[in-house]
């Protein structure tokens, strides 16, 4: 029975390899983190289209559609009938979807 030929060896880590590695993960979130508090006042996270069409101020038949048409995909979390939308991803989708409006469109008549 060889020893060296064992797949399931860990790696061997340095103390100070460990806590550079720590530190690179905690700088990368502390970065991601400073993008996201644009709406400090609004929740990261709201439960339901009721909730987020009032945090919205918009009608819960807007948010209703925008889910069924799969504008909001990226920002829903769903398992079985409870849906949570993540805030500031719903804020990023709305800015930007906005700008492809019927009047940006090449062969818009007025």
């Amino acid at each position: 029975m060889e020893i060296g030929n064992n797949t399931n060896q860990a790696e061997v880590v340095t103390l100070n390899e460990l806590l550079e590695g720590i530190e690179n993960i905690i700088r990368k979130c502390q970065s991601e983190s400073s993008l996201k508090p644009e709406y400090p006042e609004l929740p990261p996270l709201v439960t339901g289209i009721k909730g987020l069409a009032n945090i919205l101020g918009i009608s819960v038949s807007t948010i209703s559609r925008m889910k069924a048409d799969g504008v909001l995909d990226e920002a829903i979390l769903q398992n079985g009938k409870t849906v949570i939308f993540d805030t500031y991803k719903v804020l990023d989708i709305l800015r930007i979807s906005n700008h492809k409006n019927k009047f940006n469109r090449k062969n818009c008549k007025l």
